[in-house]
């Protein structure tokens, strides 16, 4: 995947309500005022894990950045009294996070690169302002999430890690079987074929774990379709339309939620 050319020095704004620090050139808050429903499934979807669990919820947030999907969080889902377990390799976007969070009471802050099991990958690179994806030519040490979590419970799992979701979900079994939690992550078949990953391993692993219905949202938040099973044929047209760009727009994907056994009645809360 071509890299765009990186904007250097620090920015500071408002964001959710909340004074922020952050690289010059992220992009987050110029994606929000742009598309209304940018991040909307991942608000819904606390929303809908809170009315049928109750709260406060734990939520484990993969490729955290700069603590903008907390601070979304807290404003919009309510959830400023929640658990967040923040999980941010680069080194850069895990200086600004504490900054950003420092205000909410429970928060814990990790800078673990994960994987499916303890293991060497490649390092984390930036492949624009406002994101890290792990194609570096180093490697860096990486751990299982079942491993940092320790059995916790947890709620909602959100992964963005441009490319490496399906290996992070693959060394979350042990959570995904033990609490059922409502999972959304990333689907972005050009950063999968650039880490080498395969487009079919997070569905493979959440099937293994119990979860039959997926709800895909267009990576502006827009519904596109329910499956209920997982159909590879299908999700192999959607690859090949993405790596082909022949969407509405270059660098195209999706978000997928993951509806864990036991709550299928949250498919009326995404997919009204």
């Amino acid at each position: 995947m071509t890299r765009t050319p990186r904007l250097h020095g620090v920015s500071h704004l408002q964001l959710h309500g909340r004074p922020v620090v952050l690289n010059t050139g992220f992009a987050y808050p110029a994606f929000m005022r742009r598309w209304p429903r940018y991040n909307a499934p991942l608000v819904e979807l606390v929303n809908a894990v809170r009315a049928r669990r109750g709260g406060p919820l734990t939520i484990v947030d993969v490729g955290a950045a700069i603590g903008d999907t907390v601070l979304l969080l807290a404003e919009r889902a309510e959830a400023s009294h929640d658990r967040f377990i923040c999980i941010e390799p680069d080194p850069e976007f895990h200086s600004y996070l504490g900054r950003n969070l420092a205000h909410l009471t429970d928060v814990e802050i990790l800078p673990t690169m994960l994987s499916d099991s303890e293991d060497v990958v490649p390092a984390p690179v930036r492949t624009h302002s406002g994101t890290a994806s792990p194609q570096g030519a180093t490697t860096v040490p990486a751990l299982a999430l079942d491993t940092v979590l320790r059995g916790q419970r947890v709620d909602v799992i959100k992964i963005d890690t441009d490319g490496f979701d399906g290996k992070v979900l693959a060394g979350s079994v042990d959570t995904l079987s033990r609490w059922s939690p409502a999972v959304i992550f990333e689907w972005h078949p050009i950063l999968l074929a650039t880490c080498g990953q395969d487009p079919e391993r997070p569905f493979e692993v959440l099937t293994a774990a119990g979860y039959e219905t997926f709800v895909w949202f267009t990576k502006h938040g827009d519904l596109s379709h329910v499956e209920h099973p997982h159909d590879p044929a299908r999700t192999d047209l959607l690859r090949q339309m993405c790596i082909d760009d022949d969407g509405p727009e270059p660098d195209w994907h999706f978000d997928v939620v993951a509806v864990p056994p036991g709550l299928a009645a949250i498919v009326r809360d995404l997919a009204p």
